[in-house]
């Protein structure tokens, strides 16, 4: 009878494509279904309902593309009138709708769904897949995020993970995760920049690895930063070509420029490797095709300005560091983006060498994530440069920081900062609130995160309610609020009254997070994995939304 424990599997649920890793017989490696090991993160409601993920979906795109949806991972934990939402409106083929408590909903298949519910497609596929080579059950997960992530789409990726049937052990950074696998490959003692350009998202995390300690010194990071960006200046290129050609626009046509997009795409991929490519698309619009060519020479041109927005990114995590680019030993790349020439000439510029190029920067992040998942349930994970040798790593310790600050709105518009960026996690503190009317029963705080003194300058995390006081005059009731962050980066709140010591009520009200009654529509559209039973479309009105700045 086989000992091996249950699996854990690690999963980078990423922008463009998600992987999945585990570690079997001592080994981490990225599970396959056939010959994909990587799957596009595109999500599609076929004619019928049903609803189809990954490759499949992705060929969706220049068929019927307002019934496909990619990047969603943008969109996750976000309100609806974030910045970064109204940008992708104006960009995706697919309708972005408003919904209560601010939430993002995308119509799929005639049903509005939250991106949560998109990211629970995807992350199922990933598990159904995992248990489909491994021949068992496999329900527990680590699940590697954008060190940047805030602390409304870290839950919103927990919410998601549950909706797929997976028990979430640990939530860790992508960062993090590609140093642990680092770590583990390379017999190393060293200061490294991990090099994070994905699909959607930049960050970039300076860690100190000695022997078994993965200590995170800084990150930072920008969150609406990637390589979707490059496939968009790729497409305007195409635009732009075809016009010039034709004398004629594809823009008000959805499925011709999905079928650009697709192309822009492959330019980019070609590009990362050749130093020339060249396309011919048949029947484009009213019967005219597109020819298009494009040197690597010319794309950098184009793509510099994007590729360079990550440099103040890096400067600033090593002056949070406290280093230079000299104090830096390795760089390690991760995501498809930097494979692109241009990408890796930065990277040696900023930090004065060329990066390392050992390891897969597309699989990297979820082999990590397995290791760490291992490391939780006592597995063995041979380690770099011991011959023969199996080391429990449980003695891994890793040692990650808060990305942002995490203040509380106060008189004027100010921000008390209550715990400060790069402080190490899990971490708490505890504020002092009082009431400021007689017989006051109830205190609402609102909570934030960001670097600005002014409250509105940063992202809103929500509304945190304070219920149940005790009658007493002004000033009387006291309360100890802690707030603590824990080691999946995530905000818990506790509160008890100073004078009684009797533990308060403590709710906040997330702005952007779906109900809880919409949470078990999710669940058993997942099950059904249907976009929407017959005759529900009629009732998918979103309903008013509540006021900007109501209480709840």
């Amino acid at each position: 009878m086989s000992t091996e424990p249950e699996p854990v599997l690690g999963i980078d649920l990423g922008t463009t494509n998600s992987a999945c890793a585990v570690v079997r017989g001592g080994r981490a490696s990225v599970v396959r279904r056939g010959d994909d090991r990587i799957v596009p993160s595109v999500v599609a409601a076929m004619l019928d309902g049903k609803i189809v993920v990954g490759s499949r979906a992705k060929q969706r795109r220049a068929v019927d593309p307002t019934q496909v949806v990619y990047s969603s991972k943008r969109l996750i934990g976000r309100r609806f009138s974030s910045p970064e939402v109204q940008r992708m409106r104006q960009t995706v083929p697919y309708r972005i709708v408003e919904g209560n408590n601010e939430t993002v909903l995308i119509d799929l298949g005639g049903k509005l769904q939250s991106p949560v519910e998109i990211a629970a497609h995807i992350l199922k596929y990933l598990r159904e897949m995992a248990e489909e080579a491994l021949g068992c059950r496999a329900v527990k997960a680590v699940i590697a995020v954008p060190a940047n992530f805030t602390d409304a789409q870290r839950s919103a990726t927990r919410i998601a993970a549950r909706l797929a049937g997976l028990d979430v052990v640990r939530v860790i950074n992508e960062p993090t995760a590609a140093a642990l696998a680092y770590g583990y490959i390379e017999d190393t003692d060293r200061r490294i920049a991990v090099y994070d350009f994905g699909g959607g998202t930049f960050d970039v995390t300076i860690l100190q690895i000695t022997r078994n300690v993965f200590e995170v010194l800084a990150t930072s990071g920008e969150m609406f930063l990637g390589g979707d960006d490059i496939d968009e200046a790729i497409l305007a290129l195409m635009v732009d070509a075809f016009e010039r050609q034709h004398g004629m626009s594809p823009r008000a046509q959805p499925v011709v420029m999905e079928r650009m997009r697709a192309a822009a795409e492959q330019v980019k991929i070609e590009l990362s490797e050749n130093f020339r490519t060249g396309i011919l698309l048949d029947n484009v619009l009213a019967g005219h095709g597109l020819e298009f060519a494009l040197s690597e020479a010319d794309l950098r041109w184009h793509i510099e300005p994007i590729i360079r927005r990550s440099v103040p990114v890096c400067a600033d995590a090593m002056r949070v560091a406290g280093l230079v680019p000299a104090q830096i030993d390795e760089i390690v790349l991760v995501g498809g983006t930097t494979r692109l020439p241009l990408v890796r000439e930065v990277v040696e510029q900023v930090f004065g060498k060329a990066a390392q190029t050992s390891i897969n920067p597309m699989s990297v992040v979820a082999v990590g994530a397995a290791i760490q998942g291992a490391a939780l349930i006592g597995s063995l994970v041979p380690l770099a440069g011991v011959s023969g040798v199996s080391s429990l790593p449980t003695s891994a310790v890793l040692l990650d920081v808060t990305p942002r600050s995490l203040g509380v709105r106060t008189l004027g518009g100010f921000v008390d900062a209550v715990i400060q960026r790069n402080t190490q996690i899990p971490v708490e503190q505890t504020r002092l609130f009082t009431t400021t009317t007689d017989n006051q029963r109830i205190v609402r705080i609102q909570v934030c995160e960001g670097e600005s003194e002014d409250f509105d300058a940063n992202h809103k995390l929500g509304e945190l309610t304070l219920g149940n006081l005790r009658d007493a005059p002004r000033g009387e009731v006291t309360i100890a609020v802690t707030f603590e962050i824990n080691a999946d980066g995530l905000l818990e709140v506790s509160a008890v009254d100073q004078l009684t010591g009797m533990r308060q009520s403590a709710t906040m009200r997330v702005a952007g997070r779906p109900s809880d009654e919409e949470l078990d529509q999710m669940s058993t559209r997942l099950r059904d994995g249907t976009a929407a039973p017959p005759g529900e479309v009629a009732s998918l009105s979103t309903g008013a939304a509540p006021e900007r700045g109501r209480s709840p």
